[in-house]
């Protein structure tokens, strides 16, 4: 037990009425973190070190695949190069004989058509093609196209309100062209054709604005005739050209249908000789089109029937060495023959 002090003593003597009384102690309270959720963390820790960069990675660029010496990609079992497939040309590729006859009259109709719109349609674009060329050799922009052609429908347009806002536009054009040369613009004198007026201008038996209001109204009415010889000139020749091309092809028709009747190897001849004389048709009028058409089927042997063997005979002898009598025509063996043959007979 330790000893007492002196202050212990004097407390002692004094009383616990002078003693201080001691301080009650307090508890103090933890305060909770607040928007921390009770118990333990979601998730692992980050673990410390350098950041991650942002962004995805980029991919890195997968090898391109090999390729054989003529573009093959794939390889045989014993590591040779496949040869590929060629592309199959399902309009210029022979129709499959095994087919139902209705099959194969449609699939070359059908082919015909392709054709005849293909062919239409590289005619159409090469005429496209010139006329865009055409315009664009003369660095017109296509503002000025369009202002062309704006002139052409006022002057074309037959209404003298019309004509006369085609006029203002010529004006202006000759205008700025003059100021841009920098000469003088020059009107033609509409009397420089008209003799008749001039000399009377001379004998004073009319004065020079009435001579050339005269003058003026002959050159509008001679320009008007001239514009409307053109047209009717142009109107018949298309009417003509029309007519022409209407009767090519009824006759082209009954054609076909006549050759359809008589020749049961019509269909096979005809496969051939439509691609090998479309281009033919398109240089020669059409009124030449069922000649040229006459010519080339006499001239191309595909697809004849087999000729009904002849009955020979009984105890007929034998002639080793000899040849049937009368000649012999070789079927072609190919497309090209066929057409080589068709097209060869034909100017004979």
């Amino acid at each position: 037990m330790s000893e007492k002090t002196v202050m212990d003593e004097v407390n002692a003597a004094l009383g616990d009425d002078l003693a201080p009384a001691p301080e009650p102690e307090v508890e103090e309270e933890t305060p909770e973190p607040e928007g921390e959720p009770e118990g333990e963390p979601e998730g692992e820790p980050e673990p410390e070190g350098e950041p991650e960069p942002e962004g995805e990675p980029e991919p890195e660029p997968e090898p391109e695949p090999e390729k054989g010496p003529n573009g093959e990609r794939e390889r045989n079992p014993d590591g040779t190069w496949k040869k590929a497939e060629p592309k199959k040309d399902f309009v210029n590729d022979p129709v499959p004989e095994n087919l139902k006859k209705e099959t194969s009259e449609r699939m070359r109709g059908l082919i015909d058509i392709a054709k005849t719109v293909t062919a239409e349609r590289d005619k159409y674009k090469t005429d496209f093609d010139y006329l865009v060329q055409g315009v664009e050799a003369t660095g017109t922009t296509p503002q000025q196209y369009g202002e062309t052609l704006s002139w052409l429908a006022l002057f074309n347009s037959r209404d003298p309100a019309q004509q006369e806002k085609a006029l203002e536009l010529v004006e202006n054009v000759a205008e700025r062209l003059a100021t841009l040369l920098g000469k003088d613009r020059t009107v033609g004198d509409p009397l420089a054709a008209h003799a008749d007026l001039k000399e009377a201008v001379t004998k004073g038996q009319i004065t020079q604005q009435y001579a050339k209001e005269i003058a003026r109204t002959r050159n509008g009415q001679t320009f008007r005739t001239e514009l409307q010889t053109a047209a009717s000139t142009e109107a018949q020749a298309a009417a003509a050209k029309a007519e022409e091309l209407s009767t090519a092809r009824q006759s082209l028709t009954e054609l076909e249908q006549t050759l359809r009747d008589s020749d049961p190897a019509y269909e096979a001849k005809k496969a051939v000789l439509v691609p090998a004389l479309q281009p033919v048709f398109a240089i020669i009028p059409p009124s030449q089109w069922v000649a040229k058409w006459k010519e080339a089927y006499r001239n191309i042997k595909v697809g004849a029937p087999a000729a009904t063997k002849p009955v020979v005979p009984k105890n007929q002898p034998l002639r080793a060495g000899k040849q049937p009598a009368g000649g012999q025509t070789k079927e072609p063996g190919s497309m090209l023959e066929a057409i080589s043959g068709a097209l060869g007979g034909m100017g004979k």
